[in-house]
């Protein structure tokens, strides 16, 4: 089997032992979730993840990461979709959610969230539009689509607009907004996480 290389990733997902007790900044990330979730979502969503190269398909990636992770078979759909099953249907799986973007924010990298954010919202819409659409039930989801991308875009824009401060505030020196963006401790909520 081929391994890959951790060593670009700040933490190791792949480490023996509990995830938090070997990382412990990691504890205000993935407070009360399983280690396996933690795992998944650091090798799944880390911007210097070797996966995202060795896996590039998004599906594949996700079951690739589930399976390194500790997830069994079954254990696997609720992650690819994002969604639980419940009595009444599905809906979102909020810990998993809650969790990517916890640690999306901890990695303080805008232009990384945009590309996890948008290539999950890319894979879903394309899975409606081959779908037969028809019905109240597809009316919404065509309506949840479209709220999706405003979303997408308004997240765009607020990304160029601190794109363009950042360039004011350093006038325009890159080294410095370099350092700045690699502090991770620029914002509250950067300085709570850690």
């Amino acid at each position: 089997m081929y391994t890959l290389e951790y060593s670009r990733m700040e933490f190791n997902p792949t480490v023996k032992g509990r995830i938090i007790k070997e990382y412990p900044v990691l504890a205000k990330i993935f407070s009360s979730v399983e280690d396996k979730m933690a795992r998944y979502v650091m090798l799944m969503y880390d911007s210097n993840s070797p996966v995202r190269e060795f896996e590039p398909e998004l599906s594949r990636r996700k079951e690739f990461c589930a399976s390194v992770a500790g997830y069994d078979l079954e254990e696997i759909e609720p992650l690819k979709s994002l969604t639980t099953k419940t009595a009444d249907g599905f809906e979102p799986y909020h810990d998993l959610l809650d969790c990517i973007s916890n640690y999306l924010m901890f990695q303080n990298n805008r232009l990384w969230s945009l590309i996890v954010t948008n290539e999950q919202s890319f894979y879903e819409y394309q899975r409606r539009i081959m779908a037969e659409i028809g019905g109240e039930a597809d009316r919404d989801a065509l309506s949840a689509v479209t709220l999706k991308t405003k979303l997408l875009e308004a997240m765009d824009d607020i990304h160029k607009r601190l794109e363009s401060y950042y360039t004011k505030i350093t006038n325009g020196d890159k080294d410095l907004e370099s350092a700045i963006s690699k502090r991770k401790r620029v914002s509250p909520e950067s300085i709570a996480i850690r």
